[in-house]
């Protein structure tokens, strides 16, 4: 049985609550990463994801739309008001402020029943109360992906 440790990614990513919305969209880019952690010094309070970034645009976004239909179009302008939002959210409005953990220890069938259960993307993977991973559902699928080429294999 695969664990989540052999699966996890031991880079743990983290970001700051205070970050801008724009800053945290490319760092995550610059990085090559679809999440990050959110620390307040040592302390871990939140979970952020581009996800996150995107629904919290989205709502904004349709909520001025309605809010100014009425307006002639040149009385508003819509992006300028989404462009100077993107710079005065932080991280702390959009994040999870929920961490999920499983242990080091736990099955890929066990992190991907939490993940299921609680209709998240990724949980932090701990060793005696210490993160030292994140496992992701994309590292769950990459398991599956090698399940089945082994047992293509073995066929």
């Amino acid at each position: 049985m695969l664990t989540a440790k052999e699966l996890m990614s031991s880079r743990l990513m983290t970001v700051a609550p205070s970050m801008t919305l724009r800053e945290l969209l490319e760092y995550l880019r610059e990085n090559a990463i679809h999440g990050a952690l959110v620390k307040e010094g040592d302390r871990l309070v939140g979970v952020v994801s581009y996800t996150d970034a995107l629904i919290y645009l989205s709502d904004i976004s349709m909520s001025e739309e309605s809010s100014f239909s009425m307006l002639a179009e040149s009385d508003f302008d819509l992006s300028e008001q989404f462009v100077n939002r993107i710079d005065e959210v932080t991280v702390d409005d959009v994040m999870t402020p929920a961490v999920f953990t499983c242990d080091v220890n736990d099955t890929a069938a066990e992190v991907s029943a939490l993940l299921l259960e609680k209709k998240i993307h990724r949980a932090v993977v701990t060793d005696n109360g210490q993160a030292i991973g994140l496992l992701s559902s994309t590292d769950l699928m990459r398991a599956v992906v090698m399940y089945e080429e082994q047992l293509a294999i073995k066929a």
